[in-house]
Parts: C-alpha cells; structure tokens; sequence
C-alpha cells in the first residue's frame, strides 16, 4: 500500500518520519515504531508537531485518548534524548507537545479497561491505471475501529490483515472491479468497501468523455451493528466512498443458501444485483461457515453476470483452509484464493 504523504508534502525519510505518520495513524504500538534517529532533532520534532500533532485531518478523526497518551510519551522521551545530544541551537520542544501529553495524563483510563473504540487512517496509493503516475499522489482510509478482537458478538469491527492484503490486489488489478458490480460478503468496518468505491470513482473521473453511471457496490454482513459500523465509515466526509451514489448495505445471511426457501431468496437478490464481481476477506475463520459460504458462492457463480470471485484468507487452521479450497475448487474454477 506504498508510500506515505501528508497534506502535500513529500519528505525524504519515507522509512523513518513519514512511518511514524503510518504508525500513530494506524495505532501502532510505539513499541513497534522506529524513531528516526538519523533525522536531525529540528526535522523530526517540526515533523512531529505540523503533520502529527496539529494535522487537521488527525485532529478531527484522532486517535484514541489512550494510544496518543503512549506515542506522547515515547516520542517526547526520544526527542529530550535527542535535544540533549544535539549540537544545534535552540533546540527545544515546543509546549504544544507537552501540553497534548498533560492534557492525555489527565483523561487517561485506567490499564484493565477494555481500549475504546476509535479512529484509524490508512494510507494507500492507487495505481498508474488510475490517473496516479505522480508518485506523490496518495488516498487516505479513515474508519473508526474496534480495538478488541470481538465485540458485540462479533469480529466485523475492526480490519485484519487478509483485508489489506485483498485491498492491495484490487489496487494493482483495478480492472478487474473499476466498472463492474461489487459485492462484498462480510463487510466488516468498510475498508474494502471504500477502496473499491474509490477504484470506481476515479476510474469515472479519468474517462470523462465516456463516463457512464458508477456500478453498484453491494456491502452485506449478517450482523446488523457491523453493517451499522460500516454504513457510517462508508459516509465519512473524509473518504471519497461517501460521494458514491450506488452504495446499499444489506443483511445476508449464507446459512439461507442451504435451506429452498432461503436459496430462492438469495437468488432473488442476486438476481436483482446483477453482480459482477464478489470479494471477501477472512471469511473463512470457523469450519462450520464453510458450507454456507461455498454455497452462497455457488449461487453467485450461478448467475452469467458474476465473472468471478476472489477471497483473501488468514490461515488460523490448516484444516479448516484445506476444507474451504477443496468445496471451493469442486463447485468452479473462478475462484481466486489467497
């Protein structure tokens, strides 16, 4: 998902100051960030207070209290070891800096409460074939996430891995979604959703001369407050998705897949979806959605319209892997799996 920018502004250090970027948008525990200590103390510290701390995209979707509290802390440490051992003059951390850690210290919550919900940014850059051959050109994903690995009954409130990887395939092969209907099973927190949305956007935006009314993105989950999450992500003022007008969001359930009843419901919504293209990612973490999921496929799979599938998976168990790619290569030969 490339390089990283901010408002405008490419710094050379892409693998030191413009990662703590990445980093303290993303939540990255500090423990895992490099500070860039081959930076001087006045590159890193102006880094740290115009396109960190006082970013206006960061300060109206921050961060939670808690993790800016942590980075806060890391960073001031780093920079006094730095100002102390700097030659240059005037070296000093600006009270803005302080003040933000104080005002953290103040609100903090206490070590045994479950983390808060809160905002992630991403940074991605799309491909040539988008109108993006200016290497500083960039797109940002802002999502407000869970931060536990279940919550509410569910895992759909927070991003994993397989979505990037998904996301990252999408961007380089934007052909494969730039005009057809999309539909996503198991939306999550919307970040493919978005980037699909967006893939669509700017493809229509390049092709003025022959622009064409943007083909639907269908977003479906089975859990209504993870559909709830990502409807609100999806219309977030700051990611290009909420100019989308052909976005719906929708209940599925794949266990309908298995049931006559539910099949001939499923297959009315297909029908009327005219899909193009179904995506996934993680779909695959329990044996017993195998089954539904395979069958839900075969239903997609079923109508002429639908090219092809492609599904990002997160191997947790070999078995449950192995399971899945073999109902799925016996039912076709157009599905994509990582």
């Amino acid at each position: 998902m490339s390089m990283i920018f901010t408002n405008g502004v490419c710094y050379g250090n892409d693998n030191g100051l413009l990662a703590l970027l990445k980093g303290y948008s993303a939540l990255i525990p500090p423990l895992h960030l490099k500070f860039p200590v081959q930076c001087s103390f006045t590159e890193v510290h102006t880094f740290l207070l115009h396109q960190v701390l006082l970013d206006q995209h960061l300060e109206q979707y921050p961060p939670s209290g808690r993790y800016q509290h942590s980075f806060w802390k890391w960073a001031i440490e780093h920079l006094e070891r730095m100002d102390k051992d700097s030659d240059e003059e005037d070296g000093e951390i600006d009270t803005r800096i302080y003040d933000r850690y104080l005002f953290l210290m103040s609100g903090s919550i206490g070590p045994g409460a479950p983390p808060p919900d809160s905002y992630m940014t991403y940074y991605w850059k799309p491909s040539s074939s988008l109108g993006s051959a200016n290497r500083n050109s960039h797109e940002t994903i802002t999502l407000l996430e869970s931060r536990t690995t279940i919550e509410s009954g569910t895992t759909g409130l927070r991003t994993w891995y397989a979505s990037f990887v998904l996301a990252s395939y999408l961007i380089v092969n934007a052909d494969i979604i730039r005009d057809q209907t999309v539909l996503e099973l198991g939306c999550g927190s919307g970040f493919l959703g978005i980037i699909v949305a967006t893939i669509q956007q700017k493809f229509n935006e390049r092709h003025q001369s022959r622009r064409q009314p943007l083909p639907a993105v269908l977003l479906t989950d089975v859990n209504a407050a993870v559909l709830s999450r990502c409807r609100d992500n999806i219309q977030l003022r700051c990611n290009q998705s909420s100019n989308h007008p052909n976005i719906t969001f929708s209940t599925l359930d794949w266990f309908d897949a298995l049931s006559l009843p539910g099949e001939n419901v499923m297959k009315a919504f297909l029908s009327k979806a005219n899909v193009g293209v179904v995506i996934g990612a993680d779909v695959v973490f329990d044996p017993i959605l195998v089954p539904p999921l395979v069958a839900t496929l075969r239903l997609a799979l079923s109508f002429e319209s639908t090219r092809m599938v492609v599904v990002a998976l997160t191997v947790r168990n070999e078995q449950t892997l192995a399971h899945f790619v073999t109902e799925a290569g016996e039912q076709s030969s157009t599905f994509v799996v990582w």
